[in-house]
Formats: C-alpha cells, structure tokens, sequence
C-alpha cells in the first residue's frame, strides 16, 4: 500500500521520462584544472588548478578557494625571490601535487613555483593556511618546476629508531626537471621533528634517484597506492640506453622501509602477443586499483575472489591513437616480483656471469650484482631487503609481467575508473576526445555499451577520474570544467527490449513498475522475475502495473540512494 500510495503521489511530479533525468552538476574553473582530489570522509572535492585551489561540495558548488599565482619567480633564483633575482618575472603556479591528509586535517598543494615547494591548508577552508615556508632551502623543494614533469604522493608514515615516534609523512614519485632534484622516490615530512622542518626530505637513499642519467630515463609518473604493507609507484620510462621507446614499470617498496633497501621495478607489458615478448601498447597513461565483479574475479588467474586488480590504460608510441585497457591481479604482480627478487638473493646469473632476471637501474658502475649465492629462505627473512642486498633492482624484458588487453580501441585512453555492479565489471574509461566510454567487462565478451559525451571542452578527460562516496556519480575533469554525471541513466529507455538490449549492467527492466531502473532501485528486485537484465531475458510485462515514477531513482543530496520500503 505505501508503495502504490508513493507511485501515485510521484505522478502529480512526474510527467513523462524527463523528470527521472539526473541534471548534471558543472563548475568551471578560470585557468586549466591540473589535479582533482576527493576526501573520503566528507565527500569534499579540491582541484588543483593554474594559479588556484578550489575547495567544492559533493554537488560541485564551491565553499573556498586561495590563490597560488601568477608570482614573481626564476627557476634559476633560489627562494624566497628578492630584489637580487634580477631575471624574475610574473609566472604561473601550475598545480603539481594534491593530497588529502584527513588524519591532521590538511591539504597538501605543492606547485611549480619557487622550486616546488609546498604549503599545508585547511580541508574545511582552504583560504586558511596551516603552514608555509620558502626559506628552508633545497631541503625542501618537493614537486618541479616544470608542466611538464609528473609527480604523484602517497601518505604515510615513519617510525623514528632513535625517539620511537611515529612521523607523519607522505612519499613522492617524480620525473627530472633541469632545475629540480634528482631523487625519483622521496620521504617528505609533514610536521617539524627536532631539528627538520616540514616537507623535508626524510631519507638519503642515493640509489634510487637519476644521478647523471637524467636525460635517459624520463619518468613519466602515473598513479601511487598502499596496499597490504607495500608502497607501489606507477609510470614510464626509457630503458637507459640509446632505445628512447618509454616502458612501463610498477615500483615496490616496503612501507616500513625507510632505506629503500626494498626498491625493486618490475616492467608490465600490455601486448596482443604475450608470447613473443612484444609490448604493444608500451606507455601508461592512468590507471585504478579495485576489486572486480565475482563474474570477472572468476576468469581471472590465479582466480581469487577477494584478489585486487590494477587495471591500466597503455598507449602505444605509434601516432595512431590506439589505446588499450589491461588488467594485473595484484597477487600476480606480488608473485613476479618475489620470482625476480628471489633469482638475485639467491645468485642465479647467466654464463656471462650477468644477472638471470634483473638488472641495477640509475646505477652508472658496471658492478657485479647477484652472484653471492643465498639460501632461498633468504627472502623471506628479509622481504624488506637489507643494507647487504643488492638494490634497487629492476625486472629484465624478459621477466615483464605480460598481459592481453581485455579492451582496445582506436580511441586514445586518458583516465580509468573501475565500479561493480550486480556483481559484473564496468570500466568508464577517459578519452583524448573529452568523452568517457561505458564498457562492461565481460570476460568472454567485453563490451563498449555506452558514451558520455563532454560538450564544449578544450582537452582531455584528467586522469583523475572520481566516484562519489555512494558511486552512484562520477567526476569528469575536462580542462577548465569538472562536471558530476550520473553512472547510469536507465530512465531514459521506456520499454522492456530496449533497457534490455543495451547490456548495460546498471539497467534493469522492474516488471512491478513498469519501467527500466537500477536492481536497488527495483521494489523487491531480488525476486526471480522482478528485475531483469541482459537480452537474453525475456520481457515480462505486468500490465496492471505500469507506473511511471522517478522518485525512488533520484538521488538524495546526500549522495546515497533509498529505496522504497513495504510491500505492494
């Protein structure tokens, strides 16, 4: 009764489809948008942006904003820039990193200006400063001072030997800039500890940075995550030698490790024929770490229902545009990497006396590495290394984790964003274009079902592609524009065959209402033949009831979604 009495009101609202359209959400910045960040706990979004951060609710309505820029800069001038910079000038402040750091209450904004440095404000207002400095010297200089250079960070923590206090800090992947610091991996504070200063650098690991190489590497930083006491760093790079072609590789490192002894790169291949070592679709672009559906985890090896998934988007270097999606369980990349880290500890090396599977990187010495043979228990007694094992070490071609794409296109792939619904996987993936493809991620039949069309835009979709807390909407960044949409738009096919057809694994048709909506959204969808989906279903029509009522489908503004309660 209170369904039918619910039903009925929403038809005095509710005349025709229109109503049932979630209206998409925009705001536009004044100068290009270069990073976007959520906090999870408040459903917050920042943008990081030329010369401003901006602070947004859920909707995209703006709450704060501070000003980063234009200032008088050199990059050659040591900070702070005074009268005896005499070649400084007005110049932009590109935003170079955006981190959320809820324990504290902070934001992290580092920038391209005054050699990178970085400044703390407020989550709840960021006009509000927490801290800033530019005269601590090179100490502190973070990010780079050039657009161009990527740079990505995770927070975390360090645990102090000698006090045994546990330091807030977060880590910093990033490319070379001709006037920043070498260091590829850094350890950064986030608050004073006796006598070091907020952001600096907390570890002096040599190894793990470019040294005299910098023009051969060009790391090109994509995506960081944590994950079961590990750190991981995504990006590309040259191989180091005369070869140019950049190479995809993920980094490891113990969050314990506080040496990098553990530092180890291990190259991905996305490549059609994994069997000849090819490696098609050669440079990362983006990429999202996720559980996938229990159809897709199924087809997965090692099949393991809880394992997480790196999905990536690659490139190839050829100017055509193509572009793929691929998928690398975690546990498989974990595995790769102890068969390589294991293969060094315990001396296997080859008749020239070179390394079976790995090679030194960023190390100019033609040192022998990997010939003392060790007990193969060795790894596990040191899964973090140690000062007495080689490192850092990186997987040779032939040891790549090598994966078919399980989506390509001739589109090119800027963003990926990875969601699961009744069970089944959709990828909404990014383009150079401005659009975002819908596919559904069937393993015996992946299919590209749907577009979201970016109208009016001037560049391609960021990489930071979002979902809000109840991933029933996405955050689309396009230049100057961020817009919210919605993950599905069911309403808007009016009958049975063609909510069907579409395969769209968000879209349903409810046979008790008479119309195509979301399974949660369905009064009793878990019922056999309430809620259908797929084309192979046959429509099932309940002719007394065919109400078309877009109440239950909209979306509260608190970002969640409340289905109907009683019964008919």
């Amino acid at each position: 009764m209170k369904w039918t009495l619910l039903a009925a009101f929403s038809l005095l609202l509710c005349f025709g489809s229109s109503c049932c359209d979630d209206a998409q959400k925009q705001f536009s910045s004044p100068t290009i948008i270069n990073n976007v960040v959520q906090d999870p706990q408040t459903g917050r979004i920042y943008l990081g942006a030329v010369n401003g951060i901006f602070q947004l609710n859920h909707n995209l309505q703006e709450e704060s904003r501070a000003d980063t820029g234009p200032k008088k800069d050199n990059p050659q001038c040591t900070p702070p820039i005074t009268a005896k910079c005499t070649d400084a000038k007005e110049m932009d402040n590109f935003n170079k990193l955006l981190l959320v750091n809820s324990a504290n209450g902070t934001l992290i904004v580092c920038g391209s200006l005054f050699r990178g440095i970085c400044s703390l404000v407020n989550l709840n207002s960021v006009n509000k400063p927490v801290y800033y400095s530019d005269t601590k010297g090179e100490k502190t200089w973070v990010a780079s001072t050039e657009e161009s250079v990527t740079v990505v960070g995770v927070i975390s923590y360090f645990k102090d030997t000698t006090t045994n206090a546990n330091l807030s800090v977060f880590l910093v992947g990033k490319g070379y800039g001709s006037s920043d610091s070498s260091k590829l991996i850094s350890t950064r504070l986030l608050q004073e500890h006796g006598e070091m200063d907020v952001f600096e650098n907390m570890v002096e690991a040599s190894t793990v940075q470019t040294s005299s190489f910098v023009h051969r590497y060009l790391h090109d930083f994509r995506y960081t995550f944590k994950d079961n006491g590990y750190i991981y760093f995504l990006f590309s790079r040259s191989p180091g030698t005369s070869d140019s072609r950049r190479i995809t590789f993920i980094a490891r490192l113990c969050e314990n490790d506080h040496h990098y002894y553990s530092y180890t790169e291990l190259q991905l291949n996305c490549t059609v024929n994994t069997e000849q070592q090819e490696n098609t679709f050669n440079k990362v672009q983006a990429a999202y770490l996720a559980k996938p559906g229990k159809v897709l985890a199924q087809n997965i090896v090692p099949s393991n229902l809880n394992d997480k998934v790196l999905f990536g988007v690659f490139s190839a270097d050829e100017a055509d545009g193509r572009s793929a999606l691929c998928m690398y369980p975690l546990s498989s990349i974990n595995a790769r990497f102890e068969e390589v880290i294991e293969s060094c500890y315990t001396g296997e090396v080859l008749e020239d006396d070179k390394p079976k599977t790995v090679y030194s990187p960023y190390n100019s010495k033609n040192e022998a590495i990997c010939r003392t043979k060790r007990d193969k228990n060795m790894v596990k007694a040191y899964i973090c290394g140690a000062e007495f094992l080689p490192s850092p070490l990186a997987s040779k071609p032939e040891y790549a984790l090598a994966v078919k794409p399980i989506y390509t296109g001739n589109d090119m792939l800027t963003a990926v964003a990875v969601a699961v619904e009744n069970e089944h996987t959709v990828a909404f993936l990014g383009t150079s274009g401005a659009d975002v493809l819908k596919v559904h991620l069937d393993p015996n039949h992946t299919d590209f079902y749907n577009r979201i069309p970016e109208e009016h835009t001037e560049g391609a979709v960021n990489k930071n592609l979002l979902f809000d807390t109840g991933l029933d909407h996405l955050y689309i960044t396009t230049g100057r524009k961020i817009s919210k949409v919605p993950v599905q738009v069911c309403g808007q096919k009016n009958d049975c065959r063609s909510c069907l057809v579409q395969r769209d694994p968000y879209c349903g048709w409810c046979v008790r209402e008479g119309r195509c909506t979301r399974k949660k959204n369905c009064h009793k969808g878990e019922g056999e033949n309430v809620w259908l989906w797929g084309p192979d279903q046959a429509c099932k029509i309940l002719e007394p009831i065919k109400i078309q009522a877009c109440i239950p489908d909209q979306t509260p503004s608190n970002g969640t979604t409340t289905p109907p309660s009683g019964g008919l």
